[in-house]
């Protein structure tokens, strides 16, 4: 169908969403508008998709119980760094001490492993899992402590958590739990807190994008995007590949669609009346009995083929070539247009766009939100090594979230 978009596998003119990488949205008065807009829904295979790392693509979980997270909530920024190397050590002795209580060299310190006279010093295995995993362990707790404290956890946030679940457990079925274990997560507890932090994210990610948005650019989006609503109705000559068939009988049904929409033109030509058609041959159920008609919508509403037929019509006209989209062949007719609303009235939906906009076209966004909130909570990293290693991490951040804007622009 043609209508708004919704989460939905029957035909509509509305957007594809492609399935990415799992990420909760923010669960706010615009999501459950988003919720509203229809995309076919894809199967995800088992072992394939990976779910997003909680803040940035580089920083890999780091996961903890409930009374450690109180702990954390209380510390300061400079402690949760310093702690944050003595918790991954503390963590891994524990993973690779076998049933052995640690003794002491001659010099008084620890000892975790020990085989055929050989040591490792807990100060041994601590600097060398500095080396290896510092930085991100120790970043990925900073921006655990920072979110929680920007963002508070929603019963919206819980509840789009618990249905996200859901939805896995119904996409996977018998290979859930391989899911789980492909991502590293152990039960849905974790997988829930995960979406969570995801959601917190989101949000740091969009008031990040909000709060850098200039007067000109959004002017300039006002002056060459923002346009009335229109009102259209439409006849639907739908057809379905049947992967039974050829590829030249696949097309031969594509074809057949085609020609039944433009017969249908041609009668609308000779007078006929497109409500009257609609109701007898569109395949758009949720529309046909209403003469075709969709009601009032506007840009990103539809998807673009559609939006850009209907948006180049006159009011009562109607397409004489039908309109291919991904759900068939439309006839479409526009039969009102609103007003252009004034730049004061379409400042919200102005923010709205241009956030989704740059979310989309930006890969990097996300980190560049999470290095401004770093430094807004003046982080101050002690360690000379895991001070480096990020120095570097947001020279790479910067230069990658740099490129991808100005290759963007320039398509």
């Amino acid at each position: 169908m043609a209508e708004k978009k919704t989460n939905s596998k029957t035909k509509t003119t509305t957007k594809k969403a492609s399935t990415k990488k799992v990420e909760t949205k923010k669960t706010t008065t615009k999501e459950t508008k988003n919720a509203n807009k229809k995309a076919p829904s894809k199967k995800v295979e088992v072992k394939k998709d990976k779910v997003v790392d909680t803040y940035e693509a580089k920083l890999k979980e780091n996961k903890k119980g409930s009374k450690f997270q109180k702990w954390l909530n209380n510390l300061t920024l400079e402690q949760i760094v310093i702690s944050g190397f003595i918790v991954l050590a503390i963590l891994l002795i524990i993973l690779i001490c076998v049933a052995t209580k640690n003794t002491k060299t001659t010099s008084g310190k620890d000892i975790v492993v020990s085989i055929n006279g050989k040591t490792i010093t807990a100060d041994e295995l601590y600097k060398e899992l500095k080396s290896q995993n510092g930085e991100s362990v120790a970043i990925n707790m900073v921006d655990e402590y920072i979110l929680n404290k920007k963002y508070k956890t929603t019963d919206e946030m819980k509840q789009a958590a618990k249905s996200t679940v859901e939805s896995y457990k119904n996409t996977y079925g018998d290979g859930y739990q391989s899911f789980l274990e492909y991502n590293g997560i152990k039960n849905d507890a974790e997988l829930k807190d995960l979406l969570i932090k995801n959601s917190k994210l989101t949000l740091a990610t969009e008031d990040y994008i909000k709060d850098n948005l200039t007067e000109k650019e959004m002017k300039k989006y006002y002056d060459e995007k923002i346009v009335g609503d229109i009102e259209a109705k439409h006849i639907l000559i739908s057809y379905e590949e049947d992967e039974n068939l050829t590829d030249e009988e696949n097309e031969a049904k594509k074809e057949e669609a085609k020609k039944k929409a433009e017969k249908l033109i041609e009668r609308l030509k000779n007078g006929e009346d497109f409500s009257t058609l609609a109701k007898e041959y569109s395949d758009d159920e949720a529309s046909k009995e209403k003469g075709g008609d969709l009601g009032y919508f506007n840009t990103g509403d539809m998807v673009e083929a559609f939006e850009t037929a209907a948006y180049n019509l006159d009011v009562n006209e109607y397409t004489t070539e039908p309109v291919e989209t991904e759900y068939g062949y439309h006839i479409i007719m526009k039969t009102a247009q609103k007003d252009k609303p004034s730049y004061n009235k379409s400042k919200t939906t102005i923010k709205e766009k241009l956030i989704e906009e740059k979310k989309e076209q930006d890969s990097t966004v996300s980190a560049k939100a999470m290095i401004a909130l770093r430094k807004k909570y003046k982080i101050n990293i002690k360690d000379k090594t895991i001070k480096s290693d990020y120095n570097a991490y947001i020279k790479n951040a910067t230069t990658t979230t740099t490129t991808t804007t100005t290759s963007q622009a320039s398509e």
